[in-house]
């Protein structure tokens, strides 16, 4: 659609201003020349006096042939400047009756040869009609202008073909008197289509076509703004697609790419015109959903309905350049006004319930509440204290140990505790999931890792009489993904001169389902250095023999979940049961961790449990009270007349 983009207060380029002085001038000099002409030509005969001629110029002769030569002079150079310049020119006067124009001005508006320019409100009808869409806008603008004869003008055209003109406008004027105006036009659309290119890459986003962060936050405070003033309540909804990164890295950006444009053009379809759908980058995306004058309760309830139509909407199946894809999204709703929040504020508390929304088990919607904000802050001040803890040595490793049916001391788990300066002691699954989130859990784990690997050097220097007592690290998936994860293993045996035979590192379920092939590789690696491999928390991820039967493993873990319900609960009964058979079976250790009271104790013994951790037996120990514990506990007699360890003979 064509406009009239007015501008009067607006700046010309150079070039043009200077022609334009330059036409000014000219017309100056031509002015005070047919003012005398004119004035001489009053006396004259009727058959002598001054007539326009048929290309619009002023009259070529005059009563006074001792004028003429200079008249044709000016007139030369005149219609010379005009036709020489770049730009169109047109020249009207008060009663938009066409004074003169140039040939540049007939190229720019295809003025037909035809155009009986005598007819003044058709001519300019004719010629504007065909290029612009509202072409009486152009013309009222005109009538403006020479109205308001003394002012100097700039306005910017469109035209229907996708044209831009800038047309520049000031008054002519004869002994003073104004009799019309001058316009030039200028074809600027190369240099305004790199302007508005320039303007729409700094508000868009370039892969989805939506608007992007800039944009966004434009319109989220204009309609803030807008809700403190009629008092009415908008929403902002905040979506990341889940796993959308396992697909980008899986099958390459291109993919990736390709299905964040079908996800944009869905979210479009699901919005009204008055909403806003956004992309702030990555797989990130929000919908900005318009202000309205309703009830909270009406309104929330409206907002979770289109909440869970965009879910069902993005859940459907993508088809991406020859792959079926599937993907879900997390969704975080904030709705404002509420306490003079900013528009940083109301994204922010979105993207807060988002990750909500995550926890909750992805594919979901929350709404952000105010505890939300607080356990944010929690989040963040944990963050920063936990980067603090580990520069003052504030993670604390205690070791619980392991017994076997006769209480034996078999060997010990590492256990981290966090001995907060104002909170004290904070336990790891309260911070362990925060150091996954902010990157330092393999650092973390290599520290207790290398520890693990002195004490084991220590216990065969020192205690070797207490016998083979072996000591167990957790290492988390991140760690465990390093690429030099085998390496670093087996760089703190050597640097610590451990026994690798009595090192074993403990593995969740979920860490061995994604690429079995190469967690199988890493395993069998470190196997041949002699490290033990165990299965934490077995029962509670992903149970599978197949698995059980293809990796290198030594043991597995009776999670504490189902240890402390086997005393009333039948069918946990028969899973542990289940468990014991089936570890028997494949030639596994079998340990049950969090054993509480000799019930429990007593029913594992008798079902074949060869290893037991729990506070009955012992809490967790500092490295000073647990090498006492074993030299009191654990001697190299009672081992000889006792029993044997059940880690012996692996």
């Amino acid at each position: 659609m064509s406009e009239l983009d007015r501008t009067d207060d607006g700046g010309v380029e150079p070039d043009l201003q200077s022609e334009l002085e330059i036409l000014g001038s000219r017309m100056d000099e031509l002015d005070a020349l047919i003012a005398g002409s004119e004035s001489r030509a009053l006396d004259a005969p009727a058959h002598a006096r001054p007539l326009i001629n048929a290309e619009g110029l002023w009259p070529l002769s005059s009563s006074r042939e001792a004028d003429e030569p200079q008249l044709r002079e000016t007139i030369s150079l005149l219609k010379a400047t005009l036709n020489s310049t770049t730009d169109g020119i047109l020249v009207l006067d008060n009663d938009l009756g066409v004074v003169i124009y140039n040939t540049k001005f007939v190229t720019l508006w295809d003025i037909p040869q035809s155009l009986d320019r005598a007819d003044r409100e058709g001519w300019l009808h004719a010629f504007t009609a065909p290029l612009m869409e509202n072409g009486e806008q152009f013309i009222q603008r005109i009538r403006e202008q020479l109205t308001h004869t003394g002012e100097v003008t700039r306005d910017i055209l469109r035209f229907t073909d996708g044209r831009i003109f800038e047309s520049r406008s000031h008054p002519q004027q004869i002994e003073g008197k104004i009799v019309g105006r001058v316009w030039s036009f200028r074809d600027v659309t190369k240099q305004r289509q790199a302007q508005e290119l320039v303007e729409y890459q700094a508000t868009y986003d370039s892969l989805t076509d939506l608007p992007n962060r800039r944009l966004l936050l434009d319109r989220l405070n204009q309609m803030l703004a807008r809700c403190r003033r009629h008092e009415r309540i908008g929403a902002l909804l905040f979506l990341d697609l889940d796993n959308f990164k396992t697909i980008n890295d899986t099958l390459g950006h291109p993919i990736g790419d390709a299905l964040l444009q079908q996800v944009a053009r869905r979210l479009t379809y699901c919005l009204r015109r008055e909403d806003t759908a956004a992309r702030l980058g990555g797989d990130e995306f929000v919908l900005l959903l318009a202000e309205e004058c309703a009830p909270l309760d009406e309104f929330t309830h409206q907002v979770d309905i289109a909440a869970n139509k965009v879910l069902a909407a993005l859940a459907e199946p993508y088809a991406v350049q020859g792959h079926r894809l599937y993907t879900t999204t997390s969704i975080g709703v904030s709705l404002f006004p509420q306490d003079g929040e900013t528009a940083d504020d109301v994204l922010m508390q979105a993207d807060t319930a988002m990750y909500r929304a995550k926890e909750a088990g992805r594919n979901t919607v929350r709404f952000f509440l105010p505890s939300m904000r607080k356990y944010s802050e929690d989040q963040l001040q944990m963050q920063n204290d936990l980067r603090q803890a580990l520069e003052r040595d504030e993670l604390k490793i205690l070791w619980q140990p392991k017994h076997d049916f006769h209480g034996n001391i078999l060997g010990a788990e590492a256990l981290l505790r966090w001995e907060h300066p104002t909170r004290g002691l904070i336990m790891p699954g309260e911070f362990i999931p925060v150091a996954e989130h902010i990157g330092i859990i393999t650092s973390l784990g290599n520290r207790v890792l290398e520890t693990a690997c002195q004490l084991l050097r220590r216990l065969g220097d020192e205690y070797a009489e207490a016998g083979p007592i072996h000591l167990s690290v957790n290492i988390s998936l991140q760690q465990f993904q390093q690429a030099d994860f085998a390496m670093q293993v087996s760089h703190f045996l050597k640097s610590c001169g451990a026994n690798p035979m009595r090192l074993t590192l403990e593995l969740t379920e979920n860490m061995l389902v994604t690429n079995l092939d190469e967690v199988m590789a890493k395993m069998v690696d470190l196997k041949r250095l002699g490290v033990r491999f165990s299965i934490d928390d077995f029962g509670t991820g992903y149970s599978s023999m197949a698995y059980l039967k293809r990796l290198p493993l030594d043991e597995i873990k009776i999670d504490r979940s189902f240890v402390n319900d086997i005393i009333s609960d039948p069918e946990t009964v028969s899973i542990v049961e289940a468990i014991i058979t089936m570890a028997s079976k494949l030639g596994l250790t079998v340990v049950a961790e969090g054993v509480e009271n000799s019930r429990e104790f007593d029913f594992l013994q008798k079902r074949g449990c060869h290893c037991f951790q729990g506070y009955m037996l012992c809490q967790p120990l500092d490295e000073a009270a647990f090498l006492a514990f074993i030299s009191e506990g654990n001697t190299h007699e009672s081992r000889v007349n006792g029993t044997q360890s059940a880690f012996e003979g692996f």
